[in-house]
């Protein structure tokens, strides 16, 4: 074969193979109409999804997520954008056997001494704490005196109404006013910025959970140490993975983006306190087990720790979470389970001890928070009980 004839049948080839190529991706590409949310960290991940059809729902300081096609996600390769749910045993029908009696937040807050706090005039008073839930139902007669404002990460609005229920309820653990004297919160008079990051099922996903902690931090400028900062003394995260990610060590590898933006608050004196999930000895879930989190487990009125209490080297404190009454939607109460429970009361706790003291750091809040615990299970801190049992009245002092 001449030296032209062979360069003319390579081309050709060439040719074909290309085609069947660029075939090939037509068909990934248009494969449904079903969409997928992925996560993107460089321009060049961006831009080639953005030119395939993405559209980009969430910027995110180390990340930006992308609503794609599925054919494309797929082409693309990119990670998923994890989901994270409310960890309310109740709610998810977790709790198995006969229904556990309710216990009042009232009776709640006398186990852990925080009505001790209060006889003596702290009652969280100038105290922020930022939660990032469901959102926040600013018309309940239990939590209007305590609403600062918020924004809604679900909708890309500045309304965080509640439409599950779960972030009110979390909210009036720690705040609620005591109008039913059987909800009244840890700290009543302290007051709650909303970053609605989980829809009306109770679900959402990691990318809007590190942009929720950025903006806590940060306020609506995301620049930190300006005007319109919140100054939060915490935030407040009872939400987390299911199987596969669940962890008995520590997985501030895992999902790295929300490891800095934790690292990133707890560097900025905000303890964000997390729970430790609801699949009891399989492991903590995410966030709770990145080691920059306050991870909270529950126990029952006995103080024994909740069957479905996450458990792992993570943990690192305990607090009420079994058959919790709290307010809800419109005026309306309920009775809920779970380390979404639990998590409240600490940050509650949080808020009157930063009363008490409002020069204490971050890391000295968390060694009051561990050092006045009421030891639980082994001797020291353990994967059931951390540290144990919070008690807010050692932990003012």
């Amino acid at each position: 074969m001449n030296f032209k004839k062979y360069l003319v049948c390579v081309a050709s080839l060439i040719t074909v193979f290309a085609l069947i190529g660029s075939v090939n991706a037509r068909v990934i590409i248009n494969k449904g109409d079903v969409q997928k949310r992925v996560i993107a960290h460089t321009e060049e991940e961006v831009n080639k999804a953005v030119s395939l059809g993405c559209e980009i729902v969430r910027d995110a300081k180390t990340l930006k997520a992308l609503r794609c096609p599925q054919g494309v996600a797929e082409l693309l390769a990119l990670a998923d954008d994890i989901k994270v749910f409310i960890l309310d045993n109740e709610e998810a029908g977790v709790l198995r056997g006969p229904k556990i009696p309710s216990t009042p937040s009232a009776s709640a807050i006398q186990q852990i001494g925080a009505d001790i706090v209060q006889a003596n005039g702290n009652t969280g008073s100038g105290r922020t704490v930022v939660v990032l839930d469901t959102g926040y139902n600013y018309l309940h007669p239990e939590l209007v005196t305590s609403y600062l404002g918020g924004i809604d990460f679900v909708n890309n609005d500045n309304d965080p109404w509640d439409d599950q229920g779960h972030g009110s309820h979390v909210a009036g653990i720690i705040t609620a006013d005591g109008i039913d004297p059987k909800a009244k919160g840890v700290a009543p008079d302290a007051g709650i910025i909303s970053g609605k990051v989980l829809d009306q099922n109770g679900s959402g996903y990691f990318s809007d959970v590190v942009a929720g902690v950025y903006w806590a931090v940060n306020g609506p400028d995301n620049i930190y140490g300006t005007e319109d900062d919140f100054n939060a003394d915490a935030i407040s995260l009872s939400l987390g993975t299911g199987s596969p990610y669940l962890y008995q060590g520590f997985c501030d590898g895992v999902l790295p983006d929300l490891t800095e933006a934790i690292k990133y608050a707890v560097q900025k004196d905000v303890t964000v306190v997390v729970a430790a999930g609801n699949s009891g000895r399989p492991g903590v879930s995410i966030p709770g087990c990145i080691s920059y989190s306050t991870t909270v487990g529950a126990v029952d009125s006995s103080d024994k720790i909740a069957s479905f209490s996450g458990r792992g080297n993570a943990l690192d404190i305990t607090a009420p979470g079994v058959s919790i009454y709290s307010s809800i939607l419109g005026s309306a109460y309920a009775t809920w389970s779970g380390t979404s429970m639990a998590t409240p009361m600490i940050t509650g706790v949080i808020a009157l001890v930063k009363n008490a003291n409002p020069s204490y750091t971050q890391n000295q809040v968390e060694n009051k928070l561990f050092g006045t615990a009421k030891d639980l299970g082994k001797t020291g801190k353990d994967k059931d009980y951390g540290w144990g049992r919070v008690i807010a009245n050692l932990a003012v002092q």
